[in-house]
């Protein structure tokens, strides 16, 4: 998709062209393009054929990421009391979706916390952000991320990734505009639940699975011939445990009901390419 300068530059760059120089006579120097000012300021048919072109592109990127994006990999949703909540842009997707536009990801601000961490200064919260670059190395989008070092028990590395990736989805749905598709993260708006569990543990508590439960959910993801890896991913974003043996207690049942929901949903999948 392109840059609303870009279509700026194109038209620039059009009505700055010099003709062609006559036969023994030297080429005059081509005229600096205008300043450029609003895109409103565009000719009528330029600016047209700008929003037109951006709309289909709009479409188009659309459709891959229906048919590109995976599910419970790439994107999800988490129960509320009204219902399943609205797509959560996940890691994996805004990667894929950066792969395809051709788009770089890069963290200006990281150095200045790997040098703060080097030279024992005491971090209690991180911001960073995140910029897309295209090919050209031209900034075509950036967002922020924030974690709190207690989220993490203090653990500097881990907080780092994770507003790494807060920063990174921002700035890919700022840039393809997918706002209206995606939410900023799954663990942005499960965040309050996934912080109880480590305060919880703070104090002393334990809200965690019993090693019987654990057991339980291992065997029914091979009987129900699950991919472990992909749940261990799901509950990762959705409830930031590592390990399924870290599943807090109150999301049991819930993960039950999802593990028996993904297998009727990956059976028919099978059934309809088989069909």
């Amino acid at each position: 998709m392109e840059h609303i300068g870009e279509i700026v530059d194109e038209v620039q760059g059009q009505l700055g062209e010099a003709g062609p120089a006559k036969e023994g006579q030297k080429p005059e120097a081509a005229a600096a393009p205008p300043a450029a000012g609003s895109p409103l300021d565009l000719p009528a048919e330029q600016f047209q054929a700008g929003l037109d072109r951006r709309r289909t592109n709009r479409r188009a990127l659309l459709s891959w990421i229906g048919g590109a994006l995976v599910e419970g990999t790439d994107y999800g949703s988490i129960p509320t009391r009204r219902g399943p909540s609205k797509p959560s842009l996940w890691k994996p997707g805004a990667e894929k979706i950066c792969g395809m536009l051709g788009i770089t990801v890069h963290l200006p601000t990281l150095h200045e916390y790997e040098k703060a961490a080097l030279q024992g200064v005491q971090l209690h919260h991180v911001i960073l952000r995140c910029e897309l670059h295209d090919s050209a190395g031209r900034v075509v989008a950036d967002g922020v991320g924030a974690r709190s070092l207690k989220q993490d028990q203090g653990d500097l590395n881990k907080t780092l990734k994770m507003a790494a990736k807060s920063a990174h989805i921002d700035a890919t749905l700022r840039m393809a505009g997918l706002s209206e598709v995606f939410t900023q993260d799954l663990e942005d708006m499960a965040g309050a639940a996934g912080q109880q569990q480590p305060a919880a543990a703070e104090q002393g508590g334990s809200e965690a699975i019993t090693a019987e439960q654990h057991r339980a959910l291992e065997a029914r993801i091979r009987e129900l011939g699950l991919d472990r890896e992909r749940v261990r991913s799901w509950i990762q974003r959705a409830w930031g445990v590592e390990h399924l043996n870290e599943v807090p207690a109150q999301r049991f049942d819930e993960l039950r009901r999802r593990l028996e929901h993904w297998a009727r949903k990956q059976a028919a999948e099978q059934a309809q390419q088989q069909g």
